[in-house]
């Protein structure tokens, strides 16, 4: 709705944005939204072809070891816990791609490309790697990230309330590849990350390096 209405403002007679992909609750960056259902069965058919390259960024709790790799892991709907995914043998393949790009002290900042699509698949692979994404409620331990938790000799503040760096999943896209729908060019488009995951990091490196 924030973004039909933003598309309105700017367009009043513009038609309704077309979805081609979802983002998981709570995940920032970017998501592909199509003008029309041509375009819009065009990038679907990228997608159901593997053709689009996905990168996200990943603040996850410990160090995923190796640093780098391609993860296989097989996953279907768990029929106890509805709206979500578990591990099992014959379920559909996840195959990713995940780098380490900075280690602290308990925490890690991971890019991952899923090469695959399936649902929760990066959350589920750093829960394979046993580095599930910081506050994720429904793999990890739903923790918020407190500057207490890592910065030694921490103070609060006058009113004694700690108020939380991050208190959502620590998952971002960071980017998006894939070919216009009409010109057939390949375009890359990208963003930046959020106040929240950006104070994170900062704080990180500043308070919580190894």
């Amino acid at each position: 709705d924030l973004l039909w209405n933003h598309w309105k403002e700017s367009d009043p007679d513009a038609p309704r944005p077309h979805v081609v992909h979802r983002l998981d609750k709570e995940t920032t960056g970017v998501i592909l939204f199509a003008r029309n259902g041509t375009a819009q069965t065009h990038l679907r058919n990228q997608f159901m072809e593997r053709t689009v390259k996905k990168t996200y960024g990943a603040l996850v709790e410990g160090l995923p070891d190796p640093p780098r790799g391609e993860s296989v892991i097989h996953v279907e709907k768990n029929p106890s816990r509805p709206g979500s995914m578990r591990f099992h043998s014959s379920g559909k393949e996840c195959r990713s791609q995940y780098q380490l790009l900075e280690a602290f002290r308990d925490h890690s900042w991971v890019e991952i490309q899923p090469l695959t699509g399936r649902t929760h698949q990066v959350r589920l692979t750093m829960l394979d790697l046993g580095t599930p994404c910081c506050c994720d409620n429904l793999y990890g331990t739903g923790t918020p990230l407190l500057l207490s938790s890592f910065k030694r000799d921490y103070r609060a503040g006058r009113d004694g309330v700690e108020r939380p760096l991050l208190n959502r999943l620590g998952l971002h896209a960071l980017s998006i590849q894939f070919r216009h729908p009409a010109t057939e060019i390949e375009m890359k488009l990208e963003s930046g990350l959020p106040k929240d995951l950006a104070a994170s990091l900062r704080q990180l490196r500043r308070w919580g390096t190894l």
